[in-house]
């Protein structure tokens, strides 16, 4: 007897739906969205077979939010109010119309690896709930199988409000708690994932799954939390970083050879910058490094360290025309386009993993700027300055002069004295 109930309620609905169609739609001739909702009336007359999926459902249970289905914000579109209104004239109880629905969704659910059917399943879902059946129990069972689709669909704010609403019905609801938790934890709600879990295994406290669960909530409560104290720690490193840079007059911009970016760093004991150095012999493009130069370190030193009497001879320098006492140290003014203070501290609070600031996009978008060379420097206002007294001239009074920019790490050209190239150097006639 009660099967032929509902079957006499569930052709009832089927008559009221197709009502529905001619009433909204019989002026036009048919439409795309004509045959989806026919495909949609057919479905719901045949429970066996699944529906042939349309490119979208009709506009009554999709509102132009993705995967967002119809709620309290939609009932006031005249599709819904027409169709609830023809359910009300059905002699049907809200509860045999509900239950019908559980089913269609629970058939559909059963195609659920093509997410157009589980969003079909939300559709009966969400009618079973709509039509106001007074059976707590059934109303949290469906509202914890629009959970479950609704975790299908990746939706899971709605999921999880579905599975709070489930477990607010009926307390025994298990999958109600577990797909509520799920969603929170999707939703990186850890220590919500945990209340769920731990109330849901009050419930049943041998489901393996909530178990599993909960874990992963603790390990998620425990990353958040190292992840809180790293940025408590990065930020303050970062900021004492910067601070210094400004203090000593120290300017960073995008590297221009291709050594990379070597920021000089803090002595920690000191408060002294240290830089990592390129020494550039442009005749022969060749390279010496000193990877701890001293910010009250005399450049003359470093020269007599690379030129040093008792050392073999340059292999390139076939003319032995490079000794301490022939060479000169050249820096270049304005290498490239300095960064700000805040986007040195936004490119390592990056860089150190640091939670992501959204408000520091702009900054991120200027990084990019200068480091593509979208933003360059006139050639007007760069040429090679000599350094005059390198036993007078530290590391800590090169980086103070205004126009000096750390190009990624420090670059000083050698070129000796009284060769040809020396000309072409100073003329500009030669290229990195």
């Amino acid at each position: 007897q009660m099967r032929s109930s509902l079957c006499d309620a569930e052709r009832r609905t089927c008559a009221f739906v197709a009502a529905f169609i001619v009433v909204i739609m019989s002026a036009p001739p048919a439409t795309s969205l004509d045959a989806q909702i026919h495909a949609h009336a057919k479905h719901t007359d045949d429970a066996d077979a699944p529906p042939p999926p349309p490119d979208t459902l009709p506009a009554l249970f999709w509102s132009g939010d993705g995967d967002d289905w119809m709620d309290d914000a939609h009932m006031n579109n005249p599709e819904f109010a027409a169709l609830k209104a023809m359910l009300a004239e059905d002699p049907a109880s809200p509860c045999e119309l509900a239950e019908m629905h559980k089913n269609k969704g629970n058939q559909s659910m059963k195609y659920k690896h093509n997410l157009m059917y589980a969003r079909y399943a939300v559709e009966h879902y969400t009618t079973g709930i709509l039509v106001a059946c007074d059976d707590a129990g059934l109303n949290s069972i469906l509202h914890s199988n629009r959970a479950y689709a609704g975790l299908l669909l990746k939706n899971y704010r709605k999921a999880y409000e579905d599975g709070v609403k489930a477990v607010e019905l009926d307390a025994r609801n298990v999958k109600g708690w577990y797909r509520a938790a799920k969603a929170a934890l999707s939703l990186e709600k850890f220590e919500e994932c945990a209340r769920l879990c731990v109330a849901g295994l009050d419930v049943e406290s041998t489901n393996r799954d909530m178990k599993v669960l909960l874990r992963e909530a603790k390990r998620g409560v425990e990353k958040r939390e190292a992840q809180a104290r790293l940025d408590v720690d990065e930020r303050a490193r970062v900021s004492a970083y910067a601070e210094a840079l400004r203090d000593k007059c120290i300017r960073i911009g995008p590297a221009v050879l291709g050594s990379g970016e070597r920021w000089p760093t803090i002595d920690a004991n000191t408060h002294e910058a240290v830089f990592w150095t390129l020494f550039v012999y442009p005749e022969s493009m060749q390279t010496d490094v000193v990877e701890a130069a001293r910010e009250s370190d005399a450049l003359g030193a470093h020269l007599d360290v690379l030129f040093n009497p008792g050392a073999p001879p340059l292999a390139w320098d076939s003319a032995n025309a490079y000794t301490r006492e022939s060479v000169e140290i050249y820096w270049q003014t304005n290498a490239t386009v300095p960064y700000t203070y805040a986007q040195i501290e936004t490119k390592m609070l990056d860089a150190a993993g640091v939670t992501r600031r959204d408000a520091d996009d702009d900054t991120r978008r200027a990084i990019v700027d200068a480091e593509t060379k979208t933003k360059k420097v006139d050639a007007r206002d760069q040429f090679m300055r000599l350094i005059v007294d390198p036993y007078a001239t530290t590391f800590g009074d090169l980086v103070k002069n205004k126009e000096f920019v750390v190009a990624g790490h420090v670059v000083l050209y050698i070129v000796a004295k009284g060769t040809e190239f020396r000309q072409q150097f100073l003329n500009g006639e030669w290229e990195l």
